[in-house]
C-alpha cells in the first residue's frame, strides 16, 4: 500500500510503522532513570538510562570550530538521577564519579559510587573558583565568616580520553563536586574533515545500580562549517516565514547573520517542479505578501478526497497532494481561483494550530473518501494532522530542492527548529519531531542520499523565541538574575513566557513559565464583525428582516464555502481594523453617508440587497470606531487574561524581580490591544511603564524566528510547560450550607464586560489560588487532594487515589520531566512508593470556545458565539448628520493614520 504526498515519495506500510516505531525512545515500563545532561552547551535533555536496549537513539550537531574546544557534554554539579524505579531512591550526581572509555565510534561514560579515599592529587589537577558552562557549575564560594587560607575551592581533573578518528582530541573535565564536562578539539586540519565528514559518535551513559546496569544513548554528528545549515520555521496563523543560519570563510570561517528565506517562492517553484502549475506561469496568488519573504498560510482541502487510503487514522499524509491540498490559489485569474475552489468544494481551512487542539469544535466541517463504491465520512479531527504534516514536508523538500540545486553536490548536516505556540503539550511536542524527523529520514535515505548526513531535530516555544531574538538585539540591556516577561500576541494566539537570566551571565536563562491560549489579533477581527451585524440590526426598522438578511446573506454566504465572497468580506473587515480609529463620531458619520446603489446602512436589510451590496458599502467606508463596546472587550479579555495568569506566578514566586516586558506580535500593532495589555500588567504586576518595551512593526517576525539561532543559551526542546500547582481554597464543611445562597461575585475589573464575565471562575481562581511553583523539588503534599496542576494552557488532577492513601508527616510528592511526559511520584522517607499519571481536566462548560470560535473566525463560525446577533437590547440608532461640504470632512478631527498593520 503506498502514501505518496504529490508524485515524489512512497512508502510500504511495515516501512512506515517500522521507522515510525524505532522513533520512539524506547521505554519498557516504569523500570529506568532519569539523568539531565546538556549537549554542545546549547539543548538540554532528560536522557533515561534503561536496564536494556533498543529503539533509536536522538541525534545531535556539533559545529566544528578550529581555533577552540567544542563542548560535548555537560553534567551539572546539582544534577540528580532520579529514579522511576518503585522502592528506590534518587541519586546525585555528586555522589557519583565517571569512568570514560572510547571504543571505536563509541565513548562510554561510566557513573560509579565516589570512593571514600580523598581524590588524588595529579599535575593535572587544579583549584578554580570559575564556573565552566554554567551558573550551576559554579565553583564553592566561601562565606564571609570564612578565611582566605581556609578555602577549599574545588579540586577538577583534566584528562586525555583519546582520539577519535585521528582526527578530534577528547577531553574530560571532572569535578569533585560530581560536574561534569567533556569537550573535542581538532587534532588534523578542519578541511580534510570536507571530503571524509566523521562518523557519528555514540554516546553512552551507563548507571551501575544494585547490580543492575541502566544505560542512556544519543549520537553526536560533527558538522564542518560548510556542512552545517541551520533552519528556523515560524508555521503561523496567517504568515509563515524560515530563516537560515550558515558560515562563510574568509581567512577563517565565520558564522553569517540568520537570513530571511523566500518561503513563497520556494513553494511556488516547487509547484513548477512538479507540473502542478505551468512552468511558463506568471500568475499572482493569494499566498504571497509582497514585498515579503513570507507566505500566507491560507490552505484548502477538497471535499471529496482522492486516493486510496487503507487505513484512515493510521496514514501520515495526505494522498494525491497536487489535488485534495491547494497551498496555492490564483488571485488574478478567477476561473482558477476562489470560482474554481468553490465550484469543486474546496474548504478553507481554519488555523492549523488552533485546530490542532480543539477538535471537537469542528463537528460540521467534514470530508468524504471513496473505497470500493462506498462514501465514507471524514472529520476534520480525523484529517487535520496528515494536513499539517503534508504542508510541513512541502514547507521542508522546497527549500531542500533548491538547496542542492543552488550549491550543486554539496553536503549537508542540518539542525531544524520548528517554533511552536503554548497552547502544544507534550504530546503534540513530540508527535511533531517524530514526524519532522521520519521526513528527514526519508529524504535522506531516498531523494538526497548522500547529501544530507545528518539532522537535528528541536521545538521551540514562540514566545522563548522572541525573547531569545530580543537579547541578542544591540540596542537593549538585560539585567542578570532578573525575570523578564514575553508576551506574544500574533493572529491566532497569544503565548506568554517567564524567563530568568543568570546570576552571573544574562545568557544562562531558566524558561520558568509558560503559557497561552487562543485569542489575539483574529478575535479582535471578529470583534470588528460583530460590531457590523450590530450596527445593520440597530439601523434597520424591521428586527425580523434584518435576521433574515444576516442570517441569509452574511452567515450562509461565509459557512457555504463561497470562498470568493467570504475572503472579500473578510478583507474589508480586516482593511477597517487597519485603519481602526477612536474618534466614534468622525467613523460614524462615514458610515451615514455610505451608498451602493440605492442602499445604505438604513436599508440593506430590505428585499433586494445581498452581500456583495454589504461588501461594497463597506467599502465605501475608511474608518471604523468600537460604537458598541465589543473591541475594548475583546482586547480587554486577552490582556486581562494573560496578565492574571502572571500574576500567579509573581504572587507565589520567592524572588520576583521582574526588569522587564517585551509585546511582540503583530496583534500588538493593534493599538487599544498593546494599550490594554499595559494597564493590566502595571496594575497587576506593579511594572513601571519604563520598563514595558513594543517591538516596532519591521521587529517582530524577525526577532521571533532569529531568536532560535541564539547559540548562547539552552534550551530544552521538548519542554512546552513546567508544572505549577493550583492550590484551590477549601470550603469549610461548617460554612457550606450558610454560603449556598450567595450571590455570584461579579470580577472586580470590567463588571459590564461580557467576555470577562464568561471568565470570571477561571480568572477568580487563579487570582485567589495559592500556588507551588517549584513542583520538580516537591509537591505541597497536604493539599494535593483540592489541588490542580497547571502545565502550559491546560490543567491536570493527580490520576490515582492511591497518593492520598498515607497522610504520614514522611510522605511526600514532585512531578518529574520524563522523555514521556510529566509523573508523579509518591515518595516516603525519599522512597519511591509508588509513580502514577496525570488526568487532563477538560473543560466541560466549553467556555473556551468563546476564544477559540472566533479566533478561527471567518473560517469557522458558529451562530451560537455571535453575541450581536443573540442580544435583545439593541436600540434603533440616531439619524447622523451628513457630512459637511464636498471633501466629506467632518467637524472633528481625522485620525493620525492606520493603527494596525
Amino acid at each position: 500500500m503506498r502514501i505518496n504526498i504529490g508524485d515524489c515519495f512512497f512508502y510500504s506500510k511495515p516501512t512506515i510503522y517500522q521507522n515510525l516505531n524505532s522513533l520512539k525512545q524506547y521505554s519498557k515500563g516504569m523500570n529506568y532513570f532519569i539523568l539531565p545532561v546538556i549537549i554542545n552547551d546549547r539543548r538540554e535533555i532528560n536522557l533515561s538510562l534503561q536496564p536494556h536496549q533498543g529503539g533509536k537513539a536522538p541525534k545531535y550537531i556539533v559545529e566544528l570550530n578550529e581555533n577552540v574546544h567544542v563542548s560535548i557534554l555537560s553534567i551539572l554539579s546539582d544534577s540528580i538521577l532520579k529514579t522511576l524505579i518503585p522502592d528506590t531512591k534518587d541519586v546525585a550526581i555528586a555522589s557519583l564519579r565517571p569512568v570514560f572509555e572510547l571504543n571505536g565510534q563509541c565513548l562510554s561514560i561510566y557513573l560509579k559510587p565516589q570512593d571514600n579515599t580523598p581524590a588524588a592529587t595529579t599535575e593535572t589537577a587544579q583549584q578554580t573558583n570559575v564556573a565552566l558552562t554554567y551558573d550551576d557549575l559554579e565553583s564553592y564560594r566561601p562565606s564571609k565568616k570564612q578565611e582566605k587560607a581556609k578555602t577549599p575551592g574545588i579540586n577538577s581533573n583534566s584528562s586525555v580520553i583519546g582520539s577519535y578518528q585521528g582526527a578530534l582530541s577528547i577531553h574530560a573535565n571532572t569535578f569533585d563536586n560530581g560536574a561534569l564536562h567533556i569537550t573535542a578539539s581538532l587534532e588534523a586540519n578542519l578541511d580534510q574533515l570536507l571530503d571524509k565528514p566523521l562518523p557519528q559518535l555514540e554516546v553512552k551513559i551507563i548507571f551501575e545500580h544494585k547490580d543492575s546496569r541502566y544505560e542512556g544513548t544519543y549520537l553526536l554528528a560533527f558538522a564542518h562549517p560548510e556542512h552545517f545549515i541551520g533552519l528556523g520555521l515560524d508555521f503561523g496563523s496567517e504568515s509563515s516565514q524560515m530563516a537560515v543560519k550558515r558560515y562563510q570563510k574568509l581567512f577563517t570561517y565565520q558564522e553569517k547573520k540568520p537570513e530571511h528565506e523566500h518561503l513563497f517562492k520556494n513553494i511556488y517553484s516547487y509547484h513548477k517542479a512538479k507540473g502542478w502549475i505551468a512552468k511558463d506561469d506568471r500568475s499572482t496568488y493569494f499566498q504571497e505578501e509582497p514585498n515579503t519573504s513570507f507566505y500566507k498560510s491560507i490552505f484548502f482541502l477538497k471535499e471529496d478526497l482522492s486516493g486510496d487510503y487503507e487505513d484512515i487514522e493510521k496514514e501520515l499524509f495526505i494522498q494525491d497532494l497536487s489535488e485534495n491540498l491547494k497551498m496555492l490559489v490564483n488571485s488574478s485569474s478567477r476561473e482558477e481561483g476562489y470560482a474554481t475552489l468553490t465550484q469543486n468544494r474546496y474548504h478553507q481551512l481554519p488555523n492549523l494550530k488552533i485546530t490542532h487542539k480543539y477538535v471537537d469544535a469542528f463537528g460540521g466541517l467534514n470530508f468524504n473518501i471513496t473505497k470500493e463504491g462506498y462514501e465514507v465520512n471524514v472529520s476534520l479531527s480525523e484529517i487535520k494532522n496528515k494536513t499539517y504534516n503534508s504542508i510541513l514536508r512541502v514547507i521542508v523538500e522546497s527549500f531542500l530542492k533548491k538547496e542542492f540545486i543552488k550549491y550543486g553536490q554539496v553536503q549537508r548536516m542540518i539542525r531544524f527548529v520548528l517554533l511552536v505556540p503554548n497552547i502544544y503539550d507534550h504530546q503534540d511536542i513530540r508527535n511533531t519531531q517524530l514526524l519532522l524527523d521520519l521526513i528527514f529520514e526519508d529524504f535522506a535515505t531516498k531523494e538526497y542520499k548522500g547529501k544530507i548526513l545528518a539532522w537535528e531535530v528541536l521545538t521551540i516555544s514562540e514566545s522563548d523565541a522572541s525573547f531569545l531574538g530580543y537579547i541578542n538585539k544591540s540596542d537593549v540591556y538585560i539585567q542578570k538574575d532578573s525575570d523578564y516577561i514575553i508576551i506574544d500576541a500574533g493572529k491566532g494566539t497569544t503565548d506568554f513566557s517567564i524567563i530568568r537570566t543568570g546570576k552571573d551571565n544574562i545568557f544562562n536563562i531558566k524558561p520558568s513559565y509558560r503559557n497561552g491560549f487562543a485569542g489575539a489579533g483574529n478575535m479582535i477581527t471578529f470583534a470588528i464583525f460583530e460590531t457590523v451585524i450590530h450596527y445593520i440590526r440597530a439601523n434597520a426598522s424591521n428586527q425580523q428582516a434584518a435576521y433574515k438578511f444576516i442570517n441569509e446573506q452574511i452567515l450562509r454566504n461565509l459557512t457555504d464555502a463561497n470562498l470568493d465572497v467570504k475572503n472579500k468580506f473578510y478583507s474589508e473587515l480586516e482593511r477597517l481594523k487597519y485603519n481602526f480609529s477612536n474618534q466614534p463620531m468622525y467613523a460614524t458619520a462615514q458610515w451615514t453617508e455610505a451608498q451602493s446603489g440605492d442602499y445604505n446602512f438604513r436599508n440593506i436589510t430590505e428585499s433586494g440587497s445581498d452581500i456583495t451590496t454589504l461588501i461594497d458599502l463597506l467599502r465605501q467606508v475608511e474608518n471604523i470606531s468600537d460604537f458598541y463596546g465589543y473591541i475594548q472587550e475583546t482586547c480587554n479579555l486577552i490582556a486581562e487574561r494573560t496578565v492574571s495568569n502572571l500574576k500567579l506566578v509573581k504572587d507565589n514566586a520567592e524572588n520576583w524581580k521582574c526588569k522587564g516586558v517585551i509585546l511582540t506580535g503583530r496583534g500588538f500593532m493593534f493599538k487599544m490591544l498593546e494599550q490594554e495589555m499595559r494597564a493590566a500588567i502595571m496594575r497587576k504586576l506593579d511594572v513601571h511603564e519604563t520598563r514595558i518595551h513594543t517591538l516596532g512593526s519591521n521587529e517582530l517576525k524577525d526577532v521571533c524566528v532569529k531568536g532560535v539561532f541564539n547559540n548562547t543559551v539552552r534550551l530544552n526542546a521538548e519542554r512546552i510547560g513546567y508544572p505549577i500547582q493550583i492550590i484551590l481554597p477549601e470550603p469549610d464543611k461548617k460554612d457550606v450550607k450558610a454560603a449556598a445562597p450567595t450571590k455570584e461575585h461579579k470580577p472586580k475589573v470590567g463588571l459590564g464586560n461580557r467576555l470577562l464575565n464568561i471568565f470570571f471562575n477561571e480568572l477568580n481562581d487563579i487570582e485567589s489560588a495559592k500556588a507551588v511553583l517549584d513542583t520538580e523539588q516537591h509537591l505541597a503534599y497536604n493539599t494535593l487532594t483540592h489541588s490542580q496542576i497547571m502545565i502550559g494552557s491546560k490543567r491536570f488532577k493527580i490520576g490515582s487515589s492511591s497518593l492520598f492513601d498515607n497522610l504520614s508527616h514522611n510522605v511526600d510528592a514532585d512531578i518529574v520531566f520524563t522523555p514521556y511526559g510529566y509523573l508523579v511520584r509518591k515518595l516516603e522517607n525519599g522512597v519511591v512508593r509508588n509513580i502514577l499519571p496525570l488526568s487532563e481536566i477538560y473543560d466541560e462548560n466549553k467556555a473556551e470556545m468563546a476564544m477559540v470560535v472566533p479566533s478561527l473566525f471567518p473560517n469557522y463560525i458558529d451562530a451560537q458565539h455571535i453575541f450581536s446577533l443573540k442580544r435583545e437590547d439593541i436600540k434603533r440608532a440616531p439619524l447622523m448628520p451628513p457630512l459637511p461640504g464636498n471633501n466629506h470632512t467632518p467637524n472633528v478631527n481625522k485620525p493620525k493614520g492606520p493603527q494596525y498593520f
